[in-house]
C-alpha cells in the first residue's frame, strides 16, 4: 500500500478545504476504532498550500476522501523531515 499525498494549493478556499480535509480525516478515523498504526502530516511551510501526507493505514480509512481531494500515491515513503505530525 503506498502513501498518499494531498495539496491544497492557493487560488481555492485553502483554509476552509483544509480544516473540512482535516475534519473529514479525523471522523473517518474515529469511525474505524482509531487505528493506532494510521498517522498524518502536514507542511505549512509554503504560503500558498497546504501539503498533507496520509500513511498507508491512513489512506485506508477513507478512499473517498481521496478520491474528492485528488489525492495523489507516492511512489516511495515520504522523507518526514520538512512535515509535522497531525493528531488524528
Amino acid at each position: 500500500m503506498n502513501w498518499y499525498c494531498v495539496i491544497i494549493a492557493d487560488g481555492e478556499p485553502r483554509q476552509s478545504r483544509a480544516v473540512d480535509f482535516v475534519l473529514a480525516l479525523r471522523s473517518a478515523w474515529r469511525d474505524a476504532g482509531q487505528p493506532k498504526a494510521a498517522a498524518a502530516f502536514i507542511n505549512r511551510g509554503s504560503a500558498s498550500r497546504f501539503t498533507f501526507l496520509l500513511s498507508p493505514e491512513a489512506a485506508t480509512l477513507a478512499p473517498g476522501l481521496l478520491r474528492h481531494y485528488d489525492a495523489l500515491a507516492c511512489e516511495h515513503a515520504p522523507n518526514l523531515r520538512r512535515y509535522a505530525p497531525l493528531p488524528l
